[in-house]
């Protein structure tokens, strides 16, 4: 049991190292297992993005969303939201979104996150 535990802790600081992060959205698209503040998302920040990926985004004031880009230039992109279409800068760009958890949110949420 305590190596399980070792070799799991050893993945995750590897894969933290690498640049995919865990995030608990409070909006955005939805799965077919449930809303995005239901699940956690792994994600990985990169330099570049183009429109069709789905990404993790910074919205001021609402807090972390997922969604798909519309469009994209150097300075911004159009993101697509399960609630609305919003522009936001590179910068508030998380990252790419690779894997949805879902369910797990629901600990975040009880807990506050």
């Amino acid at each position: 049991m305590k190596t399980k535990l070792i070799a799991a802790l050893a993945v995750l600081v590897v894969l933290f190292a690498l640049g995919f992060r865990i995030g608990h959205p409070q909006d955005g698209l939805e799965s077919a297992m449930g809303s995005a503040k239901s699940s956690l998302v792994i994600y990985k920040h990169s330099g570049s993005y183009s429109i069709g990926q789905k990404v993790v985004v910074d919205v001021a004031g609402q807090g972390m969303e997922t969604g798909v880009i519309k469009s994209a230039s150097t300075e911004s992109v159009d993101v697509d939201t399960r609630a609305a279409f919003i522009r936001v800068n590179q910068k508030d760009v998380r990252g790419k979104l690779i894997v949805v958890i879902p369910f797990f949110g629901y600990i975040f949420s009880v807990v506050g996150l």
